[in-house]
């Protein structure tokens, strides 16, 4: 399932407008990736996007940083980790030759 919110945050933001595109892949849910687009706010024309993944969470937030405020920053990622990153993968041999995969859900708390 593919997730887009958009934050109209005017002169706090370059540009005034992010929007966050989640993408996920159901059978490799480590695979979900976030593609961050900067718009300009009049135009909405993209004037800067870069694509995330699971293991790049940290400049993902680095870069929201580099966009907007610590505020705005961290209500972005908030979401971006409720609906992306929010999961691990365990994958386990049968002892034969079958695979199994469950996909778990885990909630972020900072602490």
């Amino acid at each position: 399932m593919n997730k887009t919110k958009t934050w109209k945050i005017g002169e706090e933001c370059v540009g005034g407008i992010i929007q966050a595109k989640i993408s996920e892949n159901a059978y490799f849910p480590s695979s979900t990736t976030v593609k961050i687009l900067v718009k300009e706010w009049k135009t909405g024309e993209i004037i800067h996007s870069d694509i995330f993944g699971r293991i790049h969470e940290s400049r993902l937030e680095n870069h929201l940083h580099e966009m907007t405020t610590s505020y705005y920053a961290s209500k972005i990622m908030e979401w971006v980790k409720e609906n992306a990153f929010n999961h691990r993968v365990l994958v386990a041999f049968d002892g034969g030759s079958n695979w199994k995969t469950q996909v778990e859900t885990k909630t972020w708390s900072r602490s």
